[in-house]
């Protein structure tokens, strides 16, 4: 509903500056005019392309909304361990509490798109029966005998230059008489044509010619084709009516101008209309020299000595189209309207993952949206206003995906990988405890079991979604010695760790981040490297996991 709104309102500015354009161009000729109409309702078709590919510009409208509180989440319990122990086997992270943006949807928003489509798709109907009949009657005709018709085909395609062929067609139909084609322009004239002065078939010949000369056909279908996406727009209505008022009475100006008097082509025309019965002549997607709703307006335009049929210069044709070309782009890069911010959370192994939290928060006004990641990982806002917010996903087991993120345009995607969380194990060691060697470095083997590890392993189920873990429990802890020099020298700080957790449940890579002094490091690492864990899984498979480590010795 957002797209389809915006791209209506850019659309509906386009076809007004065209409209605009013609309308201040009413002294001069309506070649000129219709220039002016089909550049804008091209302009208008190109649009969504454009916005698609055009930088996207806009103004950042603030919106002040109260910050929701913060919960802090929990994180899981660990093993049994020590008393003296505070861990964490995951992160802490933080959700916000904040309605969901995009989940209430009233009842007329949501019948908003199914009635476009309908009206869309009625309209396309209409456009492709048409077309169809039109092909239909065309493959009926019969190519005209060659005679005065041709022979005025040729002389007049002569005169305008015509490098494509044009095929005349004779009808069995009374009352038709249009012009259609791109690359095989045809005109299909009726079974009476025959009868027809020569002057009469002169007249109708060179407007027909010059339909097919000024591309006339090409431009009306395009109009047709904006007008079955935006049939709801009265101002795509006005504007395809006015091209093809215009584009007649340009055609009508080239007969004018090519020597045939007012008043003798007004009597032709009404002839015409009278000959063809205009009021019951189908109505088809092409352009038609005798339609009844245009003929009083084309006649006082053909008798009014002082109009100006000149059409307009190449110069002047590509400065106009310049300058619609140029508002078009503005147009469709320029974007002050809500923005949808939508995208994908991913674990490391690439699954996604449903269930994770998105926050997005306004930098400026501090508002805050929060949704919540589908089965398949998706998440999505709708709407926002363009702004720039800090981006945040949590997931319990994962660390906190951070990012800043710019919302202009009309759709901005980022996809989101979530990363396995750090364990974290604090332990407190009293210089008390240095003349007793600790018993946990003797404890049997047999206590060092797995089988939880195993029996999980061998339980888990593989699915297509990912984010599921199952944390890590020690099952061998070994306490650091307090060496007895450092305690009678009352030494004591606290030492800051990194280390890994192996696939098979052991630590490496211990390395230490805050240093104290170096038998305190040494005591830390020593006993550290000697813990066992069972294992960490992600979506079912053994993984790596980070643990930082504290380790604050003190003396009593």
């Amino acid at each position: 509903m957002t797209f389809l709104f915006g791209s209506t309102l850019k659309v509906s500015l386009v076809v007004l500056a065209g409209l605009g354009a013609a309308a201040a161009l009413r002294n001069r000729s309506a070649a000129a005019r219709h220039w002016v109409l089909a550049a804008s309702l091209l302009c208008a078709v190109a649009m969504p392309a454009l916005e698609l590919v055009v930088p996207a510009w806009g103004i950042l409208v603030p919106r002040f909304t109260p910050a929701a509180q913060s919960t802090p989440g929990l994180a899981s319990p660990n093993a049994p361990g020590p008393a003296t122990r505070d861990s964490a086997p995951i992160e802490i992270t933080e959700t916000v509490v904040v309605p969901t943006v995009g989940e209430s949807r009233d009842g007329l928003s949501g019948l908003v798109m199914p009635a476009w489509m309908v009206g869309a798709g009625l309209s396309l109907f209409v456009l492709a029966v048409g077309l169809t009949r039109l092909t239909w009657l065309a493959s009926r005709a019969r190519p005209l005998e060659p005679g005065t018709w041709t022979r005025l085909a040729g002389e007049i395609g002569r005169d305008f230059s015509l490098s494509r062929p044009v095929q005349l067609l004779e009808s069995d139909h009374p009352s038709l008489l249009v012009t259609w084609g791109l690359f095989s322009p045809k005109v299909i004239l009726p079974r009476t044509a025959r009868s027809w002065t020569e002057a009469r078939a002169a007249i109708v010949l060179r407007h027909e010619l010059a339909h097919i000369r000024r591309g006339d056909w090409v431009v009306q279908i395009a109009g047709e084709l904006l007008r079955t996406a935006y049939w709801f727009n009265p101002l795509v209505w006005a504007a395809c009516t006015r091209l093809r008022q215009e584009s007649e009475q340009a055609c009508d100006d080239e007969v004018l101008t090519s020597g045939v008097d007012g008043p003798d082509y007004a009597t032709h025309l009404v002839e015409l209309a009278r000959l063809l019965k205009a009021e019951s002549a189908p109505r088809l997607p092409a352009p038609a020299i005798a339609r009844s709703s245009s003929l009083e307006r084309r006649i006082r335009a053909m008798l009014d000595a002082r109009l100006t049929r000149t059409p307009a210069t190449r110069l002047a044709r590509f400065m106009t189209a310049g300058a619609l070309l140029t508002f078009t782009v503005a147009v469709a890069a320029a974007q002050t309207g809500p923005v949808t911010f939508s995208g994908s959370v991913f674990d490391q192994t690439g699954a996604p993952v449903p269930g994770a939290k998105v926050v997005l928060t306004n930098t400026r006004s501090q508002a805050r949206f929060e949704v919540t990641s589908t089965d398949a990982g998706q998440f999505e806002f709708v709407p926002l206003p363009a702004d720039t917010y800090a981006l945040a996903t949590t997931l319990p087991g994962f660390q906190k995906a951070e990012d800043s993120v710019t919302l202009t345009g009309k759709t901005v995607k980022r996809n989101v990988t979530l990363n396995l969380g750090e364990l974290q194990e604090t332990i407190t060691v009293r210089g008390s405890q240095a003349t007793q060697p600790e018993r946990a470095n003797n404890v049997p083997a047999r206590q060092y079991s797995r089988a939880a590890f195993q029996k999980a392993l061998e339980s888990c189920t593989p699915s297509s979604t990912g984010g599921r873990v199952r944390p890590p429990s020690k099952i061998k802890d070994v306490k650091p010695i307090y060496p007895a020099n450092l305690v009678d020298a009352k030494i004591a700080g606290k030492v800051l760790m990194k280390a890994t957790i192996a696939v098979d449940g052991t630590v490496r890579d211990v390395q230490v981040i805050k240093s104290v002094q170096p038998d305190l490091d040494n005591a830390a690492v020593e006993a550290v490297r000697q813990w066992l864990f069972d294992g960490t899984l992600l979506n079912c498979a053994p993984v790596e996991v980070t643990m930082n480590v504290s380790i604050d010795f003190g003396v009593q």
